[in-house]
């Protein structure tokens, strides 16, 4: 019974890992598809997961697919990279024609089988749409028709659109939208998992749910069910403002200081004075908060909570860099570490996780490294400064260059991970 219950549990927390880790990523690549779609780019695919497709179904120019592997997802941009980064010169290309000698498909000669076969000598497929390719009857330049297929293997293709309908085609400022979706996106989607488990665990508010015997605030007059509004003429709009405030002004010189609190009973001010009492160096009014499940009340503090956390994770990024402090850092491994173990506390300590991932994720996508958000976000910034986009070619070996080394870095922060681990 002991080996059914553990298999049992890893089970469970196999599927929890891919669930959050699906989830995180999906919604990420989902903020880029809907912007995208949004400012007219055509996005050929949209694939839940990786590796060969289980099902899949086409609608609005989009496949969309579930596949083999479910950690993550990805969206294929039209436009993103040149599409004539697909057929350099020199390569050989199998290509079909219609009987206005327009090319309406392309691909790797065995994926393309019974089509002309030739040379690439020059290829323009952002502006022009057209081909100049070398076969046995010699060289000739083709046009290619709007959303002509490239094969990229012999059962999925992918159009060659127009360059209003490419990323590239489109003013800088959707561009960075359409960058910027994906990150936020996992910001959105972490503020509303905090606001979940807020709404389930509840939060605490500015009304009074006990009063403790013998205490200040018993003393004092103070009931269930009075709401603190002001100390020492500090507004109070939340429990944690409330113990701010005790915490700064009920201790001065070594003593209790008195507070001068308003609390409101049946819509009436009362004003009272307390005298905090000193517990293990802290001062203490004796009051415990009513805790409320009302999502008027959980939604704002999940945004609350998220925008704390926000400044915390930047603020760690920048002891990451200036004091590097690698060791903070955990890789897919370690996160799976932590998924599980928080299971074994319930499903909403998982949702925490989730959200806290989707945070990290959202931030971690924003840095101004290439390969990510942040990096092609960057590049805007230079092309908006100087007036005219980086050639695309070096920017794709910039990103190929800082696509590499995070791969690098994943690797050696999972070793690192595995090595704690085992």
């Amino acid at each position: 019974m002991p080996i059914v219950a553990h298999l049992e549990f890893y089970l469970e927390a196999a599927v929890a890992i891919v669930l959050v880790f699906a989830v995180c990523i999906t919604l990420h690549e989902f903020g880029h598809f809907y912007v995208a779609k949004k400012c007219g780019v055509a996005v050929p695919v949209f694939a839940i997961g990786f590796g060969p497709k289980l099902c899949r179904f086409k609608r609005g120019g989009t496949e969309y697919s579930v596949r083999l592997f479910p950690l993550g997802g990805f969206v294929q941009m039209a436009g993103e990279a040149p599409q004539e980064a697909w057929f350099p010169v020199g390569q050989p290309v199998a290509f079909r024609v219609n009987e206005f000698g327009e090319i309406v498909a392309l691909g790797d000669v065995k994926d393309l089988p019974d089509a002309e076969v030739g040379t690439v000598r020059k290829a323009d497929l952002t502006d022009a749409l057209e081909m100049t390719i070398q076969t046995a009857q010699g060289v000739r330049t083709y046009p290619v028709r709007p959303y002509a297929r490239v094969m990229l293997n012999a059962r999925s293709s992918v159009p060659i659109v127009e360059k209003h309908e490419q990323v590239v085609g489109k003013p800088l400022w959707q561009r960075a939208a359409i960058i910027l979706a994906g990150p936020v996106m996992n910001l959105l989607l972490a503020g509303f998992l905090f606001s979940a488990v807020n709404t389930y665990t509840g939060v605490p508010t500015t009304t009074i749910g006990t009063v403790e015997s013998n205490m200040p605030a018993q003393t004092a007059g103070l009931r269930v069910g009075d709401r603190i509004a002001q100390v020492d003429n500090q507004p109070i709009h939340s429990w944690g403002d409330l113990v701010n405030v005790v915490g700064r002004n009920g201790y001065r010189n070594g003593q209790p200081q008195p507070l001068h609190v308003v609390a409101v009973r049946n819509g009436m001010a009362q004003d009272v004075t307390i005298t905090p009492k000193m517990v293990n160096g802290t001062p203490i009014i004796g009051i415990d908060a009513q805790v409320s499940h009302n999502p008027l009340h959980t939604v704002p503090a999940g945004f609350s909570a998220l925008g704390r956390d926000i400044a915390l994770t930047i603020h760690g990024y920048v002891g990451l860099f200036v004091h590097h402090q690698f060791q903070t850092l955990s890789g897919p491994v370690g996160i799976a570490h932590v998924i599980t173990q928080q299971l074994r506390f319930g499903f909403w300590n998982v949702v925490a996780v989730a959200g806290a991932l989707s945070l990290g994720l959202g931030l971690f996508n924003l840095l101004p490294i290439p390969a990510l958000d942040g990096g092609r976000l960057l590049f805007m910034v230079i092309e908006l400064i100087r007036g005219r986009r980086v050639d695309p070619e070096k920017e794709g070996f910039v990103h190929f260059v800082g696509f590499a080394l995070v791969m690098l870095f994943a690797v050696v922060i999972t070793y690192r991970d595995v090595t704690h681990l085992f």
